[in-house]
């Protein structure tokens, strides 16, 4: 299974020149990686994003997301880039319905 590991917010780091909200880098991340740095398979992927969902189920009430950005590198058998869509971007809307909109 993939380890998912947390950074302290509270350790320095290299800023990648974006800044945050007001300046401040608030942003949250979450690293999935495969054992001894292997590449994960996508059953392997798919596990780590549902523990990511697993864990941010205790937050559900308290907190939202402003949005969320994910950075895959896919390689084939013999470890090449490969790009899985010709845009090589999707964009997804989580499904809402009339209730979830209108607070029932």
């Amino acid at each position: 299974m993939p380890r998912l590991t947390r950074k302290s917010q509270s350790t320095p780091r290299a800023h990648s020149g974006k800044a945050g909200p007001r300046g401040g880098d608030t942003a949250f991340k979450i690293k999935i990686r495969g054992r001894d740095d292997t590449p994960l398979s996508m059953r392997e992927l798919r596990e780590g994003l549902m523990e990511v969902a697993r864990r941010l189920d205790s937050h559900v009430g308290k907190h939202r997301a402003k949005w969320a950005t994910i950075y895959l590198t896919v390689v084939d058998e013999n470890g090449q880039a490969v790009q899985i869509d010709a845009a090589s971007e999707w964009t997804i809307f989580p499904y809402k319905s009339a209730a979830d909109e209108h607070g029932a």
